[in-house]
C-alpha cells in the first residue's frame, strides 16, 4: 500500500517526503495522496454513492492507513518535544522494540501514581537498590469526526483530519503525565514542602533538603505563573544585567538565589479550560533520572462508529484505539514549594 500512513504523516510534518513526491507542494502532495487512497478504493473520483459502496468494500484497507499514521505518532510525535516530556519523562514504545521494564536507583519507598482513566491509584512500595519495575497498560480512545462528503470531495483533506487526531493524541500524553506527576508529589514528606508567602529561608531550606537527599544540585521547576511570583522576593536592583535581560525576554528570572528556574508549558486538562499545572506550584528537582514512566503498546486500531449512511447529517466517526501505561517512580525525593 506504499506505506500511504506513514507518507500521509510525513507530508503534514513536511518531513522525510520520498524523491517521487518531493517536487510537489503541500497542497499537490495531499492531491496525490488523495489519489492513492481514491486507488485503495477502487475509484477513480468522488462520487457519494460509488464512494460510500467502494468504503463498504474497502474499510479495512482505510483502517489500516489510518492506524500506520498514528503508529508514526507515537513513534515520533511532538509530546517528545515538550518540555516537561525532556525533564520528567522516561517513555517506551514496544513496538520500536523497547521492553516495559524500568531500572530505578535507591533504596527508598515511595509512591507509585498509576493513572487509570478518570482516577490514580496510589499505592507505596519499597525499591531495592537496582529493582527493575513493569508500568500497568490500559486502553485510550479518541474520536474523530467529520462530514463524509467533504473528506471524500476534498474540501478537508484526510490527512489534516488525521493530524488533528495526531494532535490529541499528543496532548492526552502529556496531559496524562502531568497529572501523574502532580499526584504523586504530593506524598512527598513534609520537610520537602513550603507553603506560605515569598520566605526566601523557607524556600532555600526546601531547596537544601531536596539537594543533600539527592546528593546533587537542585533546580526549581514550574510554569511561567509561578516562577514569576519569585521575580518580586528580590530588588529587581539586584539583578545582574543579563539576568535583566532574561527577564525581559521571557518572563522569568533565570536563577533565584543561585538557583536555576525552568519554565514548564503550561496546559489545559484535555476537553476542558482548566490548567494541568498550579500555577501556585514550583518543583525542587535533583539528578538526571526522569521520575515518570510512559509505555506505549505501539499498535493501534480504528473502529468506525457509523457508516455515513445511517447518520441523518451523513457524517463518519471513528475511534482510534491505543494502549499506554504511565506510572511514577523516582530514586530520589522532589521538593514542592507552594507560593501564595
Amino acid at each position: 500500500m506504499l506505506n500511504l500512513g506513514k507518507l500521509i504523516y510525513d507530508s503534514t510534518k513536511s518531513e522525510r517526503i520520498p524523491a517521487e513526491y518531493a517536487k510537489y507542494s503541500q497542497s499537490e502532495r495531499e492531491n496525490a495522496i488523495r489519489e492513492k487512497i481514491f486507488e485503495v478504493l477502487g475509484v477513480t473520483e468522488y462520487e457519494k454513492k460509488s464512494f460510500r459502496k467502494a468504503m463498504r468494500r474497502h474499510s479495512v484497507e482505510v483502517y489500516e492507513i489510518i492506524e500506520e499514521v498514528i503508529d508514526n505518532v507515537l513513534a515520533n510525535g511532538d509530546y517528545l518535544k515538550d518540555a516537561f516530556f525532556l525533564q520528567f519523562v522516561e517513555s517506551k514504545n514496544l513496538a520500536l522494540g523497547d521492553e516495559n521494564r524500568f531500572y530505578v536507583e535507591g533504596d527508598k519507598e515511595l509512591e507509585v501514581a498509576e493513572f487509570s482513566g478518570s482516577h490514580y491509584d496510589l499505592k507505596r512500595q519499597r525499591f531495592d537498590v537496582g529493582t527493575s519495575f513493569s508500568v500497568t497498560m490500559k486502553d485510550y480512545g479518541i474520536k474523530v469526526f467529520e462530514y463524509f462528503e467533504r473528506i471524500a470531495s476534498g474540501r478537508v483533506d484526510f490527512a489534516t483530519v488525521v493530524n488533528e487526531i495526531a494532535k490529541a493524541i499528543d496532548k492526552k500524553l502529556v496531559t496524562v503525565a502531568e497529572e501523574t506527576f502532580i499526584k504523586a508529589v504530593e506524598a512527598v514528606p513534609s520537610e520537602f514542602k513550603y507553603a506560605g508567602g515569598t520566605d526566601i529561608e523557607a524556600i532555600l531550606e526546601v531547596v537544601e533538603h531536596v539537594q543533600c537527599a539527592n546528593g546533587q544540585d537542585a533546580i526549581l521547576v514550574g510554569t511561567k505563573t509561578a516562577l514569576r511570583k519569585l521575580n518580586g522576593i528580590v530588588d529587581v536592583a539586584m539583578y545582574s544585567d543579563n539576568m535583566k535581560d532574561e527577564k525581559n525576554k521571557v518572563g522569568v528570572i533565570p536563577f533565584f538565589e543561585g538557583v536555576p528556574c525552568m519554565e514548564l508549558k503550561q496546559g489545559h486538562k484535555v476537553g476542558t479550560f482548566d490548567f494541568v499545572m498550579n500555577n501556585d506550584e514550583i518543583y525542587v528537582f535533583a539528578g538526571d533520572q526522569k521520575p515518570v514512566k510512559v509505555v506505549l503498546e505501539g499498535d493501534t486500531e480504528v473502529k468506525e462508529i457509523s457508516d455515513g449512511q445511517t447518520n441523518a447529517d451523513g457524517s463518519v466517526e471513528h475511534t482510534v484505539r491505543y494502549k499506554m501505561g504511565c506510572s511514577i517512580a523516582y530514586g530520589g525525593v522532589i521538593g514542592k514549594i507552594t507560593l501564595s
